[in-house]
């Protein structure tokens, strides 16, 4: 094990939960760092749990005792997201990395998005609709992976999942460099945490952007499946 004790912020979210349950599973200590604390019934055993803004800044204190970081931060979509983003990617990983500088850690990784740039794979009214849609939120992520790009010594991955679907790890997820595989246009949350850990605790794709999915039923890849997802939000 590279890493024994990890931090992960937006441990509250559907893929932080997932992210948090599959550390556990793998042996490692868990730091799990969000806005507001969970209210102890919905708190793990095991779990250390610290409050801290990433809007904010001053994460050392939050980071202190960690060997590596993971970042599943992300912005919901709604019409005011569309439209003006709140500045997570942007000015809340600046933060965190500042914060992994204060506190002597080099490792991480963070969700950004395959849709960041153009997919040859990805269903045409996918790249219609929803792509453009997403436009001003894919743009913070593009800033995000450059941030990390910039920073000398960071030993950072970005990964690149395709559609997030609210289901447990399958484990036949398909990774390829940047671009997703054939067929893999949607990804699993819980298959997306589970790789998350297993980038940091083994050291897989340092400085890489690798892009993740497995193919799904038709019923979780059509645009009413899409329509009813966006009306359940």
């Amino acid at each position: 094990m590279s890493q024994k004790r990890i931090a992960v912020f937006g441990a509250s979210g559907a893929t932080g939960r997932e992210t948090v349950r599959h550390a556990l599973r793998a042996g490692l200590e868990v730091v799990a760092i969000d806005r507001a604390l969970p209210d102890e019934p919905d708190r793990l055993d095991g779990v250390t749990y610290r409050q801290a803004d990433v809007v904010q800044g001053g994460l050392a204190e939050a980071m202190e005792g960690c060997d590596a970081v993971i970042s599943t931060l992300g912005v919901g979509f709604s019409p005011g997201n569309a439209l003006s983003p709140p500045p997570l990617y942007t000015d809340g990983t600046r933060h965190i990395l500042d914060g992994m500088e204060g506190a002597g850690i080099d490792r991480i990784a963070v969700i950004s998005a395959a849709f960041v740039i153009d997919q040859p794979n990805l269903p045409t009214w996918f790249k219609l609709t929803v792509v453009p849609a997403l436009h001003n939120i894919l743009e913070q992520m593009k800033e995000m992976e450059a941030v990390l790009q910039e920073r000398p010594g960071l030993r950072w991955t970005a990964v690149r999942p395709g559609w997030l679907i609210a289901k447990p790890a399958s484990g036949d997820l398909l990774v390829e460099e940047e671009f997703l595989p054939e067929l893999a246009f949607r990804c699993r949350m819980g298959d997306l945490g589970a790789f998350l850990v297993d980038c940091v605790q083994n050291d897989l794709h340092i400085r890489e952007k690798p892009a993740v999915g497995a193919p799904e039923e038709e019923k979780f890849e059509s645009p009413l499946a899409l329509g009813e997802e966006f009306a359940g939000l």
